[in-house]
């Protein structure tokens, strides 16, 4: 019965909405070296008339698109005016830990985050979103979510167009479902919405000439089978972290959620024509979310070819790009040989045709570091999904290389830079990684299903990497507790529920130790913040009987 309501509300708001289409809406920008953003409640009209709640950064939905150059140094200053705690996790970029926004830097109600790192990507599309366990879905269906352009001076050397806005375009696509009334619906089950960079099927006006998508799906859940009505050809430049060798040649290109693709459109001599961009579900394989379903009952977009947007072909811009470049970059894949550590993880359901997910049998435990990397090395990760559902996966702290998936090499649109691989029901895929810059002996990277209502419930786990000659041992919690937390005035207090207390470390948010001490007492410790810089730190503190526990601490 909700399957046939999804589909009448499906129709019944389509028909009021193409009464007239909305122009593509173009995200602003954001750059330099200190950039500040702010996560609120907004509210946006996905059909007119119908106000909506919604979550965004700076402003009601979605984001600014952030720039940044590779080399450079950035400071963010990250405000959380929700009711609710939050993170942002910069999906794809190589930083480390205590930087990289999962859930372990949570920002308070009121809070705010001040994470700083030097741009070490290649050139790329990139994009933030929220990671706060348990609460994910909830906050990316609800509009938080942003695209990172990354910048450097190989990528400016090519005849590629880059003017944004003009002909090179952000495109975030993703599915919603809403009610009768307009207002979004916390599920993922029955989608039966596309909206692109915030809009329900816009119009966007581009020039004759080369130009340049960069594609996000930002979806909870399903994926994307795109390619266009009028058989323009798609010269796919780019994955998930950088250029590919040589532009892919393709009439239909997927995306699962968590993926990015960048890829050129020859509209020369079609000024005055229109097509369509369109996502074709029936041609997604069985069992990955958005085509035939396998378990679920399906929603009223699953299997079926739907349009995301219309293009109007309009006047050339007047430095056109008119042609395509036959190479792009050089990337070399980390040699097998070379492999010093091998990672096996396993996806299931219990029961098997179930909705209830696991890595090796386990659920995410936040206080459980479930694999350990050592810093330098190079480790294949091996990812088993004996499951009747594909899982995009992604793994934080960089990009990989996919070795293999369902036992062939990867295909030349997979074989870039990447960190999210769709794992095909009942197959196996390999990926490669290198570990060369950060390591923590406790804050942990994350490796997880991107379908966020399974994140959310637990297919997640997490990883440290160690350095060899500087680590400690993993031992359980010590039962310390810290308040207050934020810190908003000139003490912090450190408190031990099962032994004294004997040691604590302070870091910044770039791993720079900035107080360390051994302590002997059986009671409270105080800590005076004086000379601090407001912004978030991590606290390590052991207790008498060895057991170490970290804490993020926010000083306001």
């Amino acid at each position: 019965m909700r399957n046939f309501r999804s589909v009448l509300i499906t129709l019944v708001l389509s028909g009021t909405f193409a009464e007239g289409q909305s122009p593509l809406i173009i995200p602003p920008t954001l750059s330099g070296p200190n950039i500040a953003i702010t996560v609120d409640e907004g509210m946006h009209e996905f059909y007119p008339g119908m106000p909506a709640p919604t979550l965004g950064y700076n402003g009601d939905i979605l984001g600014p698109t952030i720039l940044l150059d590779a080399g450079n140094m950035v400071q963010f200053e990250v405000q959380n005016d929700l009711a609710d705690p939050t993170t942002v996790h910069w999906h794809g970029l190589h930083v480390a830990p205590q930087n990289d926004g999962g859930p372990h830097s949570t920002i308070a109600p009121g809070g705010t985050w001040f994470p700083s790192f030097t741009v070490l990507d290649k050139a790329g599309t990139y994009w933030y979103h929220p990671h706060p366990h348990g609460m994910t879905m909830e906050q990316v269906v609800m509009g938080a979510a942003g695209m990172i352009i990354v910048r450097d001076p190989e990528e400016a050397a090519l005849d590629l167009p880059r003017t944004y806005g003009v002909d090179d375009i952000p495109l975030i696509l993703q599915f919603k479902e809403l009610d009768s009334s307009g207002q979004l619906v916390m599920s993922d089950e029955l989608d039966n919405v596309v909206v692109v960079n915030g809009s329900i099927a816009p119009t966007a006006s581009l020039p004759a000439q080369v130009v340049r998508l960069r594609l996000l799906n930002g979806s909870s859940g399903r994926s994307f089978r795109l390619g266009t009505t009028s058989g323009v050809p798609m010269l796919m430049i780019a994955s998930d972290a950088g250029l590919l060798d040589a532009p892919v040649n393709l009439s239909r290109l997927t995306l699962s959620p968590g993926e990015r693709a960048e890829v050129l459109m020859d509209l020369t001599g079609l000024m005055g024509s229109s097509f369509e961009l369109y996502t074709y579900g029936n041609e997604l394989p069985q069992g990955v979310l958005g085509g035939q379903p396998m378990m679920l009952t399906p929603g009223p977009l699953d299997n079926v070819a739907s349009s995301l947007m219309t293009v109007n072909v309009a006047a050339p811009s007047a430095d056109p790009v008119t042609s395509v470049p036959t190479s792009l970059v050089s990337n070399t894949v980390w040699a097998e040989a070379d492999a010093s550590q091998t990672i096996d993880l396993s996806f299931s359901s219990q029961p098997m045709m179930g909705n209830n997910w696991f890595i090796n049998g386990l659920k995410f435990d936040m206080g459980r570091i479930d694999q350990t990397v050592q810093l330098g090395s190079t480790v294949i990760w091996n990812l088993s999904n004996n499951s009747m559902m594909g899982h995009p996966f992604h793994i934080h702290a960089g990009h990989f290389y996919v070795l293999e998936k369902a036992g062939a090499a990867p295909s030349a649109e997979e074989a870039g830079r990447k960190d999210v691989v769709l794992v095909p029901p009942m197959t196996l895929a390999r990926v490669i990684m290198k570990y060369e810059d950060f390591s923590d002996p406790v804050v942990p990277y994350m490796y997880h299903c991107h379908i966020l209502s399974h994140e959310d419930d637990g297919m997640m786990g997490q990883f440290r990497v160690v350095d060899a000659m500087n680590s400690v041992e993993d031992r359980s919690r010590s039962g310390s507790f810290v308040y207050p937390n934020p810190v908003f005035g000139d003490r912090l207090t450190i408190s031990s529920e099962s032994s004294a207390l004997r040691w604590m470390r302070l870091s910044d948010s770039q791993g720079r130790i900035v107080l360390e001490r051994s302590i002997m007492t059986n009671g409270p410790v105080h800590l005076d913040r004086s000379g601090l810089a407001p912004g978030s730190y991590q606290l390590m503190v052991e207790g008498s009987d060895g057991n170490r526990s970290v804490h993020s601490v926010l000083f306001q």
